[in-house]
């Protein structure tokens, strides 16, 4: 994967495999502590600590149509992670989803890109409408902290009948989206 908002994307797509309603995501972007941080944490059906243990080795998969039994989304964020001189961590406990926290050291000159994210995040809330997203970007840059909090279920009360894939629906997610990576800094990552 060429940056980290595929990864996101990756890990997203486990959680609703693993049949999560609640996504929330934060991405941390802190230049005095030189950190860049995503933490994803879901209330999917999670892992016991073999699986835990497994779901970071490349040669596993829980993917049953997959002929292949490969898994290479986890391990991989791990090694650009630690690449990077960061560091991951992944929490589960079944019945009560799952938490993976992945720091890259922020000046990191093997630090890949955070990558398009506005497109990311608009193509899972959109992908999986039936997923309720809390998006929190913050950002501190010169000791100024901007944050940007973005939630599908108080967008779907809002709405009522009306659907998160209605084309002028689409449009106010993406145009959100934008403007709250745009006023945290986030595009510059």
């Amino acid at each position: 994967m060429q940056d980290i908002s595929l990864h996101l994307l990756d890990i997203i797509e486990n959680s609703v495999r693993a049949k999560a309603k609640n996504i929330k995501i934060r991405i941390i972007c802190d230049v005095q502590d030189n950190i860049l941080r995503l933490i994803v944490e879901d209330d999917g059906i999670g892992m016991d600590s073999q699986t835990l243990d497994k779901a970071q080795s490349p040669f596993y998969t829980s993917k049953e149509e997959r002929e292949k039994k490969v898994g290479l989304g986890i391990p991989l964020i791990k090694q650009n992670a630690e690449a990077a001189n960061g560091s991951f961590k992944m929490t589960s406990e079944p019945g009560f989803g799952t938490v993976l926290t992945v720091d890259f050291q922020l000046d990191h000159i093997d630090r890949m890109p955070l990558g398009n994210l506005k497109d990311t995040l608009l193509g899972a809330v959109i992908g999986h409408p039936e997923v309720d997203f809390t998006i929190k970007l913050t950002s501190n840059k010169g000791g100024v902290e901007k944050s940007f909090y973005f939630d599908t279920a108080a967008i779907k009360e809002e709405l009522g009948y009306i659907p998160l894939t209605y084309p002028d629906v689409i449009e106010y997610i993406d145009q959100s989206l934008l403007e709250g990576i745009q006023n945290t800094n986030m595009e510059d990552v």
